[in-house]
């Protein structure tokens, strides 16, 4: 099947994780406008269905649990299969996970099939070689528009998004009208991130905190429940002044993160939480380099990182530094970012 001919139902396979999911947002509205008659499926792991969930630009999201085995998984994609087989539809398939788990679930339809370009070379070089500009990657949305290439799918410019319930009724998506504050005096700390080599240290979160309290700001510790220990401590480190928030569920995330002013984050989901909530970041990488993909996509940002001949020395992130320094985060210190928070504030500020 030709990708153009008589498209009735597109299926997006993204599984995992949280970032990647959301970074997925753009192009589901890229394509609801282009196709504005067919039916939009997403398909993803349980424990981000709630991204997708209240997303009207989906006709229907499908929530696989992708556990067990190989041949578990293929009876359960092959139960997915069945119901996306409907007669007298044709179908399109984009693969944007592109790994076992997403053929187990995509294979056996007849279908038309696109599949997102992995760039396994570049990250290598960009890891290996240490390429940083020389080798830089697209963004992991613009990866994913180029997927669809083929059905001449306009990027309209936008950004990400993250729709809660109260919001599912609204004409357009409700942060496209958030007026960033002049002066960020209510500032969230996301202290957070999977791996350890991705994660500022806590003697460095606990001084940024005080530094911002003694400057008459609010400070926000956010995390997930998992953090929630680690959020404790760097509360109980700046003795007073902290707020806590560790929900238990993203969407609670994004309703407190609405509430500030700008974002100081590792590299990390909560970052493009912030950014599809239209939230200004300051994002701060260690063992891994924007120039990977990952940077907070179409909204206010400042990097802070330390350049080191060894970095980046992952993709994704480690749960040790390979040569037992882990100088990449140890050398950035609070006024570094205090500093990137002033760069934010005179760019908010810019007629």
């Amino acid at each position: 099947m030709k990708p153009l001919e008589g498209v009735r139902r597109i299926v997006l396979i993204r599984l995992s994780s949280l970032g990647d999911v959301l970074l997925t947002t753009a192009l589901l509205r890229q394509l609801r406008k282009r196709f504005p008659e067919a039916e939009l499926v997403a398909v993803v792991r349980q424990p981000y269905g709630e991204l997708l969930r209240y997303n009207p630009r989906l006709n229907r999201l499908i929530e696989c649990t992708c556990t067990g085995g190989f041949w578990q998984q293929w009876r359960e994609g092959r139960e997915l299969r069945r119901g996306l087989a409907a007669p007298h539809r044709e179908l399109l398939i984009v693969d944007l996970q592109r790994n076992l788990r997403s053929w187990a679930l995509r294979c056996g339809p007849r279908a038309g099939l696109l599949r997102t370009p992995k760039e396994r070379l570049r990250k290598l070089l960009l890891v290996y070689a240490k390429r940083w500009g020389w080798w830089r990657l697209p963004s992991v949305p613009e990866r994913y528009h180029r997927a669809v290439a083929v059905l001449q799918v306009e990027d309209d410019g936008e950004g990400l998004e993250l729709w809660l319930p109260e919001e599912q009724r609204q004409p357009q998506y409700p942060p496209l009208g958030r007026v960033h504050a002049r002066e960020l005096r209510r500032i969230a700390l996301a202290p957070g991130a999977r791996h350890a080599t991705k994660r500022w240290t806590e003697e460095g979160f606990i001084a940024l905190g005080r530094a911002l309290v003694r400057q008459g700001g609010q400070v926000v510790l956010i995390g997930s429940p998992q953090e929630r220990e680690l959020c404790k401590r760097i509360a109980e480190g700046m003795g007073e002044g902290a707020e806590l928030c560790c929900p238990d569920s993203v969407l609670d995330a994004a309703r407190c993160l609405d509430h500030c002013d700008a974002v100081v984050s590792n590299d990390s989901g909560l970052v493009h939480v912030a950014a599809a909530r239209r939230v200004p970041v300051v994002v701060l990488y260690g063992s891994t380099v924007p120039e990977l993909g990952f940077a907070p996509f179409r909204v206010p940002a400042v990097v802070v990182q330390y350049p080191l001949p060894c970095r980046p020395c992952t993709h994704i992130g480690r749960e040790r530094c390979p040569l037992g320094h882990f100088a990449c985060m140890r050398r950035i210190q609070p006024h570094h970012v205090l500093h990137a928070l002033q760069v934010l504030q005179e760019r908010l500020q810019a007629p």
